[in-house]
């Protein structure tokens, strides 16, 4: 099971995009819960420094200090 890797983000030489690179060892796992040209929303965290990926099908998460809410559920970040 590989839900947890380590990647790096690519930049284009001819514009100002950046590719995720996603390592076939996690794209191959069977909870990789993404397919190929499926469409994904991505979010920034700017108080944790995240990117959130996640299904355009799926209801937007809100981001503040205190947290996430996905779907009315307040999620809240432990600091360790």
């Amino acid at each position: 099971m590989v839900l947890q890797v380590e990647t790096k983000l690519v930049q284009s030489k001819d514009a100002h995009t950046q590719y995720l690179v996603i390592p076939s060892a996690m794209v191959q796992d069977s909870q990789y819960p993404f397919k190929e040209g499926e469409k994904v929303r991505i979010m920034i965290d700017p108080y944790r420094k995240m990117m959130i990926i996640s299904s355009a099908e799926e209801p937007q998460i809100k981001v503040s200090p205190d947290g996430f809410v996905i779907k009315g559920k307040k999620i809240e970040i432990a600091k360790g």
